[in-house]
């Protein structure tokens, strides 16, 4: 779950210029796409002269809304003025910035100013640091048992669940997303929290486990050796999270990091992590020792410095590509470790023998799901040849009926439906104008380099939406599309979805695998052997094998996962993402048996 902007060109004057009037995102469009150098093939002045006059015709036909304000979001700053939300977290302490900057961060569906916060930068980073070594060398808390530090941790997820609605408010203003999924997945959040506490006894349980077998020949260690196996914590930890889904991102890496002993500066994203900034006074409330837990807000900036630290011994982070191989090019200055959740580029492959009405629902559900803003997304639709036409046919008619969430903090009836019965039903923009840039020039690179657009391929008209200066997108469906072309292998980030088409189920393999990246899949057939085998074949860290889509882009916290490829390095969930906050040892006890220095322990 993540992702951060391209590489872009700056055009310091005219970027003023569009910035002072604020006009509507529905007339931007392409006329900003060139934010990505990899994509313009001509002469950037010719570019821009076109899209600056097609710019300025248009401009003057947008009724502007400077003066207006949504009521749904002035109830969701009454939650902001809250300390937590405008301070960083260092050393138990609610704290300003040092140097008092702030990061602006708007409403997705209006582009209304939503709130300002903390623009932490190195030096804030450092106190962090700082803070954290402090407890760490005092050693308390890495000094309790697991099961002590879950019971603490217990209560922070319980306040996730406590302040539900306050909390999908403000993720529903801040990402864009219906309150009603928002409110479901911080739900998630909630739960999935418990479970890591639930773990916290099993990680006792897993210290001083004798080693009995390593397997295969002379895999039993001599008889005169007691050897034992223990998990120690690592020390001083940066978690970065990503803006698609705060919360849910971020307590997946705080609470198995403190449940495992470490101390932990968390780095949300500065695109949109104010539900992040709560864990701070989660961690205060539940009585986390100062400077075991650390909340710093920033940009690129505070992230960097997290990384490049000396003291820091481990990252953690959940973003792009591009920016996971820059963090782990950091961390391998300093020999730290790293576990990345990076993009992904996921293929749903549908057989012939698949229901159609199933077929078009999964479909939808794959690449709308949280407006295509999902690391797992399933934006390559792989179909077989016999099937295509009806399936294309159907789905267009049902996106093209698709309304859009004008007001997702107020949207509590409709949803993407992911984990839910039903077709999706409404189309919630996406998170901030940066994003709806890029996914338009995806978008122009398609179509100018001949891709055939079945439907979307732009922004809706304001009237259709029923608000102006918002960042919304068309569901877009892209078809014969080329294996290089970017939009079948780089990851978009929005509502777009790329089609090729197969005959047997190597060629099916073929395109599943043809990019990259390597998160998820899934494969749609009602012959359940098929189905195994194509599955298999596959190479991605989690793959769904349905005839009916059920289960779609499902996650348990009891089942590990991660990326193959471009997709990352380590696995979350389960008690293989608790053992990635930990570091295995072996400790060979002779001369007395480990009982015997357990008694001398305990006595």
């Amino acid at each position: 779950m993540h992702h951060s902007i391209g590489n872009s060109i700056k055009f310091s004057q005219i970027t003023l210029q569009l910035e002072a009037t604020r006009p509507s995102r529905f007339v931007l469009g392409t006329a900003l796409a060139f934010e990505r150098l990899d994509f313009i093939t001509e002469s950037i002045e010719s570019s821009l002269n076109r899209f600056l006059f097609f710019y300025i015709t248009q401009i003057s036909k947008v009724k502007m809304k400077l003066n207006t304000k949504t009521k749904s979001l002035s109830k969701v700053q009454t939650h902001l003025v809250a300390e937590c939300f405008n301070k960083l977290y260092i050393g138990g302490q609610f704290v300003d910035s040092i140097d008092g900057e702030k990061i602006p961060t708007y409403y997705p569906a209006t582009g209304e100013l939503l709130h300002e916060l903390p623009r932490g930068k190195a030096n804030d980073v450092e106190a962090a640091i700082v803070a954290a070594e402090a407890a760490w060398a005092e050693g308390a808390w890495a000094g309790m048992a697991a099961a002590e530090r879950a019971e603490i941790v217990a209560k922070m997820a319980q306040g996730i669940e406590d302040n539900i609605e306050m909390l999908a408010e403000i993720e529903a203003a801040d990402v864009g997303k219906p309150y009603r999924q928002a409110a479901m997945t911080l739900g998630g959040a909630a739960g999935e929290g418990k479970y890591w506490c639930s773990l916290g006894k099993v990680l006792d349980a897993e210290q001083d486990v004798p080693v009995n077998s390593g397997g295969g020949e002379g895999g039993v260690p001599p008889a005169e050796w007691d050897v034992v196996y223990r998990r120690d914590p690592i020390g001083v930890i940066g978690l970065i999270s990503a803006w698609n889904y705060p919360m849910n991102v971020a307590f997946r890496k705080v609470a198995p990091a403190l449940i495992a002993g470490n101390c932990a500066i968390l780095k949300p994203s500065e695109i949109a992590g104010l539900s992040c900034m709560f864990i701070g006074k989660l961690a205060q409330d539940a009585g986390i020792p100062p400077g075991v837990f650390n909340v710093v807000t920033g940009d690129g900036e505070a992230g960097a410095a997290l990384a490049a630290s000396p003291s820091v011994s481990m990252i953690a982070f959940t973003g792009s590509t591009l920016t996971g191989s820059k963090i782990m090019g950091a961390c391998a200055q300093k020999l730290s470790q790293v576990a990345l959740e990076l993009g992904g580029k996921s293929a749903l492959v549908v057989f012939d023998d698949t229901d159609l009405d199933k077929a078009v629902e999964t479909t939808m559900k794959g690449f709308l799901t949280n407006g295509g803003q999902i690391c797992t997304a399933h934006t390559r639709l792989v179909v077989q040849e016999s099937i295509k036409s009806p399936l294309l046919k159907r789905l267009k008619e049902e996106l093209e009926k698709l309304p859009f969430c004008n007001d997702p903090i107020t949207e509590k009836d409709r949803g993407d439906r992911i984990w839910e019965d039903g077709m999706t039903d409404v189309v919630q923009p996406v998170v901030c104008e940066s994003q709806h840039k890029k996914i338009l020039g995806f978008l122009y690179e398609a179509k100018a380099a001949g891709v055939e657009v079945l439907t979307g391929g732009g922004v809706p008209d304001e009237a259709t939406v029923g608000n102006s200066g918002g960042y919304f997108i068309q569901p877009t469906v892209l078809i014969n599309v080329e294996r290089d072309a970017d939009v079948w292998q780089k990851e978009v980030f929005g509502p777009v979805l790329s089609v090729r088409s197969f005959s047997t189920e190597d060629d099916a393999v073929l395109e599943a695998n043809s990019t990259a990246f390597g998160l998820a899949s899934t494969v749609m057939s009602s012959d359940p052997a098929k189905a195994m085998r194509v599955a298999n074949r596959i190479r991605a860290g989690a793959v769904f094998a349905t005839s009916t889509g059920e289960g779609l882009l499902a996650e348990h916290p009891a089942v590990s996962r991660g990326g193959f490829g471009f997709s990352g390095v380590g696995r979350e969930l389960g008690i293989g993402g608790l053992h990635e906050y930990t570091e295995l040892k072996s400790v060979n006890y002779s001369g007395f048996s480990i009982a015997d220095a357990k008694k001398k322990h305990t006595g």
